[in-house]
């Protein structure tokens, strides 16, 4: 693999413009909107943490300057295909592919407070257990908020709905361990458990292997 290197101030605006020309062919090709993926520490996520964002121009350094890569990406993107066909996934606390957060009880309000002007459609949240932090989004977040709450089970995640804490709830390795997962909910049907050793395999296994309820 090369090393990688910085983009150079120029070379972020250019990828900020990538991310406009993405969203704008999804939706050409027939999606209803696109999810910046600003969490599990790919490139948006990248420039919000302070272990990797190690840049010295106005994307590096103080808060403001950290978000300023999230918050132009959301704003060309929502400028191209239209804010409510816009949603934003954001990790708070996760640590996947080596990021270390310290200081998301400041971060994370600051990136909602540049946000919100934009009236994106969404906030997708993958809840690394800061409690305190969750309610505090909650709290400012005017429009719909998904939480992913991994690794809990679908009692604890409806509690997330009737409480307010979340208007939606998603899931990803439960939907990716029953085929028929929309079925089993409505039956009440035990769920298959999910095999981590098979995610991302790139074979069969994990795959579509998984049975379903009538079977």
């Amino acid at each position: 693999m090369p090393e990688p290197r910085a983009l150079s101030t120029q070379e972020v605006a250019a990828t900020v413009d990538d991310f406009r020309r993405a969203a704008a062919a999804a939706v050409a090709a027939g999606a209803d909107g696109v999810e910046i993926h600003g969490a599990n520490g790919y490139l948006v996520h990248q420039f919000l943490s302070g272990n990797t964002n190690r840049r010295t121009d106005r994307y590096g350094g103080s808060l403001d300057n950290r978000i300023r890569f999230a918050v132009e990406v959301a704003g060309a993107v929502s400028g191209e295909i239209g804010a409510e066909r816009t949603g934003l996934r954001i990790s708070p606390g996760n640590p996947y592919n080596d990021i270390a957060e310290s200081d998301t009880a400041e971060l994370y309000p600051a990136l909602l407070d540049a946000l919100r002007p934009l009236n994106l459609a969404y906030l997708h949240v993958m809840h690394a257990g800061e409690e305190a932090l969750l309610e505090t989004l909650r709290a400012q977040w005017p429009a719909t908020l998904i939480l992913n709450r991994g690794g809990t089970d679908l009692p604890t995640r409806a509690k997330d709905i009737d409480n307010g804490t979340a208007d939606l709830v998603s899931v990803g390795a439960l939907a990716l361990a029953n085929p028929d997962l929309v079925e089993r909910l409505r039956a009440g049907a035990e769920l298959n458990a999910p095999d981590p050793a098979t995610f991302y395999g790139g074979g069969a296994a994990g795959y579509t292997d998984y049975p379903t309820y009538t079977s």
